[in-house]
């Protein structure tokens, strides 16, 4: 009876490995996108779509659709409540998805465990750089100094975390925000007016460095030292005590995620494990890191969906105190910014 009742198990366990397998021939698999059909994320997710059908059994066609807004968030909010749930729904979205719910609760409705995660193409490697005109050098400068550093406003990543450096680390970075986007902050710098950009893409810091010593690297951000840069002091490591160190943790965990890929919650566990085994063997295909190559786009440590839902629950359970921490000290910096402002409107009446 033992032996007819297992040979029965493996028989079910084979017919249902095959049926997973069947269901994706000749279906239509559409990859949401949180941006628009311009820089990485869509870069990224229309290469996966070109190479990740050669992986995935039945080799179904994957379409990208655009679903730009709220940085992430009306993406996630449609894979969360309106995308089906058969496993023909992915996500590419921007990187603070996983926490936007701690962040944003009014808007970000959804729960980021529920998702299916399917894995990240690449951290987010980003670093803080000084021109060299400016005087400053290193991070410890800014300790002795007052460095002036520009962005776009509060929510933005630079900006907030030179607000953040100056309320935890104790460093005095002055910081000026109204510039429209980051080519407009870089022409800032090109002609005096700042110092640097405190946060900034990899890609963006070699793109602007020609090898004449016209920018000085300072920081770097992730919850690690990255190993190609491991000169660079982590953002992090400049935390005085494990209050700051769990606000900061929050802040930058998001770049360690990077990339991201996930499905609604709910889809067959089969077709989950058939997606993040098709997403594992596209992120090491030569083809697809040639073509990844040839966009210039960067590839910097994949993460399978096993580990990157492990890292989305440690976020999800940031303590609220920590949250509150990082928001009352942009919410600070806001209203001196805005007192500020009405001072000099007043001296002008």
């Amino acid at each position: 009876f033992k032996t007819l009742l297992s040979t029965l198990m493996a028989a079910v366990i084979a017919s249902t490995a095959l049926a997973a397998e069947d269901f994706y021939a000749g279906k239509v698999i559409h990859l949401i996108v949180s941006s628009d059909a311009t820089g990485t994320y869509d870069a990224y997710a229309r290469t996966m779509a070109k190479h990740m059908p050669r992986f995935i059994p039945g080799n179904p066609t994957i379409v990208v659709q655009n679903m730009p807004g709220a940085g992430g968030i009306r993406a996630a909010t449609f894979m969360a409540t309106t995308a089906l749930k058969d496993g023909t729904y992915i996500a590419a979205t921007h990187a603070d998805i996983p926490t936007s719910h701690l962040s944003n609760p009014k808007e970000a409705q959804y729960d980021p465990t529920k998702f299916g995660w399917i894995g990240s193409v690449t951290k987010e490697l980003y670093g803080g750089y000084f021109w060299h005109t400016a005087k400053a050098r290193t991070f410890q400068d800014a300790f002795t100094m007052s460095p002036i550093m520009g962005g776009t406003s509060p929510g933005s990543f630079t900006i907030d975390a030179a607000i953040i450096a100056n309320e935890f680390f104790g460093t005095k970075f002055k910081i000026v925000t109204g510039y429209k986007s980051s080519s407009e902050n870089q022409l800032a710098i090109e002609r005096g007016e700042i110092d640097g950009a405190m946060g900034t893409s990899w890609n963006n810091i070699q793109a602007r460095d020609d090898g004449t010593g016209k920018l000085f690297v300072f920081v770097q951000y992730g919850l690690t030292r990255n190993p190609r840069i491991p000169n660079i002091p982590s953002y992090i490591e400049f935390a005085k005590n494990d209050a700051d160190r769990e606000a900061v943790r929050y802040l930058v965990a998001r770049l360690d995620h990077g990339k991201i890929y996930f499905t609604p919650p709910g889809i067959p566990a089969d077709r989950l494990g058939i997606l993040r085994k098709a997403f594992d063997r596209a992120v090491v295909d030569p083809e697809f890191l040639a073509d990844v190559k040839a966009q210039k786009l960067d590839m910097d440590g994949p993460m399978n969906g096993e580990d990157l839902a492990k890292l989305v629950a440690q976020e999800a359970a940031t303590p609220p105190e920590a949250i509150h921490r990082i928001q009352n000290a942009i919410d600070k910096f806001k209203e001196a910014k805005d007192r500020k402002s009405t001072r000099l409107n007043s001296s002008h009446v």
